[in-house]
């Protein structure tokens, strides 16, 4: 069995709880905005994060829409309306958009831990879990799931490898550890203001 449901394990064991926080995450999409002007703003077409604590990050899709992703909410409260949240992140970095219309918004959670490294393991001898990608899935879950499929083909090297990081669990137990993530977290948004 394999247990990838990342943020949304929710309190399936206390081991994983502990280990496991759910935060909410926030994208947008423009209006087409064809091929000139978008590769005005990305000239060789790449995906870009940027390296604050609450990073954004952007690509353009293949009807040339810039996607632009950011923002993150520790108390999984969303913002009251994304767009606008977001627009205002996205102007900062491309002002030139101001113009632009947005025709999606949406956010969803990520599992996040502490060490911002993905949890992977076993409950028991077949059962297998790989979550806590930190706003890194598109990249890590791919990853996780070929060690996953290595191990349950008898392969478990590299798998066994990943489940040797150590993973400390959230403090403040369930009562406090919220709390304390977001005294945490906005010690470090203050940080990237600075």
């Amino acid at each position: 069995m394999v247990l990838a449901g990342n943020a949304y394990l929710g309190s399936l064991g206390k081991k994983l709880s502990q280990r496991l926080m759910p935060v909410g995450t926030y994208m947008i999409a423009t209006e087409p905005l064809g091929s000139t002007r978008a590769g005005q703003l990305l000239p060789e077409n790449s995906a870009v994060a940027d390296i604050n604590f609450v990073l954004d990050y952007f690509r353009l899709s293949a009807d040339q829409r810039l996607l632009f992703g950011g923002g993150v909410s520790y108390s999984t409260i969303p913002p009251v309306n994304v767009r606008s949240y977001l627009k205002k992140r996205m102007l900062k970095v491309f002002p030139s958009l101001d113009d632009v219309e947005l025709e999606y918004g949406w956010g969803g959670l990520v599992g996040i831990t502490m060490n911002r490294m993905p949890n992977f393991g076993r409950l028991a001898p077949n059962v297998f879990l790989a979550h806590g990608f930190s706003g890194h899935g598109v990249a890590l879950t791919g990853l996780a799931g070929k060690l996953i499929a290595e191990v349950i083909s008898g392969t478990a090297e590299r798998f066994d490898v990943m489940s040797q990081i150590p993973h400390l669990p959230f403090p403040g137990g369930p009562l406090f550890r919220m709390p304390a993530l977001l005294l945490g977290t906005t010690w470090y948004r203050l940080r990237d203001l600075l």
